[in-house]
């Protein structure tokens, strides 16, 4: 039985995710085609589905919410990890292939380097240790873990109150952010209690992840110094589990508080949204499509973490774009950047209307 819930995990937590992240992947260079970019860009779409299907059903469904939400984003999510397997395998006849060489380059590195990969994997994997022997509890808790405890047992969302269980007016400050859905969604079809998921799971899934797309910024940014790359790795993951100075930072929520949406917002959406610019101004106009709607899928998929989060990606792309349009001078960028906004300005027209009275439900 332990087994069998383990490898529901890996199906929903990596199988799921990287096969839908293979779907934009052709529409990027061999040399992105990493598959920890897969990866990532499998989860920005994964929570881009999340928040397509999820929000209908948050508002529509009042009763026997969470079924309808789990019939409805089960099958989307596998057509779409199916799709990006027979997109790859089509593609795979006519010379398209992903990019191995980061794994296969290692025996080319100098002693340093690897020693200082070696120390990286050793401190990810103390971060990794602690985090699941040593989980840590806060107030916070009591609304996050408690919010997908009740959409997994009491098969409603953001209609309860987390701190009594009881019936309550709707949520609609929360109600756009799914995370804990996803959470309880993750738990529902593993056989495993949310909470356990929360403080348990979710760590050894999210922090590995953020050090992938760690790593795919600090190879976008050292490009003509890979051989820092190590180091650079080293350093980040050191300021990650020394940053606790308070209690609102992003390393306080990485490792602390790596279930709730905030430290999700933090440690994963905003760099992707430097990332994902830094990538475009490195890159010709033959290969930005993919990018541009990675950026556009990421300016929505932010919200199932935060509200704010879209807030500052969407303020983000469109400042940085400002900044990549006089340099390259061209004004087409700030019209792509404006369109990239366009999902994010509805998800907070929304929240707007919502949280002002506007729309009821």
């Amino acid at each position: 039985m332990i087994v069998l819930k383990v490898l529901s995990l890996v199906v929903w937590l990596l199988a799921v995710p990287f096969c839908i992240g293979l779907l934009p992947m052709p529409l990027l260079k061999k040399c992105f085609r990493t598959p920890g970019a897969v990866l990532a860009a499998g989860y920005i779409l994964l929570f881009t589905i999340l928040e397509l299907v999820g929000i209908p059903v948050v508002l529509l469904a009042v009763y026997n919410g969470f079924t309808t939400f789990v019939k409805v984003f089960t099958p989307v999510t596998a057509l779409c990890a199916i799709a990006g397997i027979l997109l790859t395998w089509r593609k795979r006849k006519k010379g398209y292939e992903l990019n191995f060489h980061g794994i296969t380059a290692l025996k080319e590195k100098s002693w340093e380097e690897k020693v200082m990969l070696i120390l990286f994997l050793i401190i990810v994997g103390f971060q990794l240790y602690m985090s699941f022997t040593r989980a840590s509890f806060d107030g916070d808790d009591a609304y996050y873990g408690a919010q997908a405890v009740a959409a997994q047992q009491l098969d409603t969302m953001y209609r309860v109150n987390p701190y009594t269980g009881r019936s309550a007016p709707f949520d609609v400050r929360h109600c756009l952010a799914l995370f804990p859905i996803w959470e309880a969604y993750i738990g529902s079809m593993s056989g495993i209690h949310a909470t356990i998921i929360c403080h348990s799971v979710i760590p050894l899934v999210l922090i590995p992840l953020t050090y992938i797309l760690y790593y795919h910024l600090g190879k976008t940014l050292l490009k003509e110094k890979k051989e820092l790359l190590p180091m650079f790795m080293v350093l980040v993951s050191l300021w990650q589990m020394f940053g606790n100075i308070s209690i609102f930072t992003t390393e306080t929520f990485f490792l602390t508080r790596t279930w709730q949406g905030k430290s999700f917002a933090g440690n994963f959406v905003i760099p992707a949204v430097l990332w994902i610019l830094l990538c475009l101004v490195q890159e010709d106009d033959t290969g930005k499509k993919g990018f541009w709607i990675l950026l556009s899928c990421l300016n929505l998929a932010g919200g199932a973490s935060s509200s704010l989060a879209i807030l500052l990606s969407c303020l983000m792309t469109a400042g940085l774009s400002v900044l990549f349009s006089v340099r390259e001078r061209k004004l087409g960028i700030l019209i792509k950047a404006a369109f990239s906004c366009v999902p994010g300005g509805i998800y907070i027209l929304l929240y707007v209307a919502l949280t002002h009275g506007l729309l009821a439900f």
